[in-house]
């Protein structure tokens, strides 16, 4: 620690120098766990996931599809008046 530090940083510290042990991982060692406890692992994870209503997805699928077809005709569009624009300039520099 240095005076420089913060006072949360020094509470921070302290905090970590604290007698209790950390915490052990479920699997015991470097972060493995064989193949059996990836399986676990992500079917408890999947539990956690809050999944979208079937409405929410419906809701979301037309906002998604409204911007695309938005978005291409606005692209299509710059895109046509920049080549009338430059098809317009290349015949007036001939």
């Amino acid at each position: 620690m240095t005076d420089t530090d913060l006072p949360e940083e020094r509470e921070r510290d302290d905090e970590s120098r604290s007698s209790t042990p950390a915490p052990r991982s479920r699997t015991g060692g470097g972060g493995g766990g064989g193949m059996t406890q990836f399986p676990r692992d992500v079917a408890l994870e999947m539990r956690r996931v809050s999944w979208p209503t079937r409405a929410e997805v419906a809701s979301t699928t037309v906002v998604v599809l409204i911007a695309v077809v938005f978005f291409g005709l606005y692209i299509w569009g710059v895109d046509s008046l920049l080549a009338y624009v430059f098809t317009a300039l290349e015949s007036w520099l001939k």
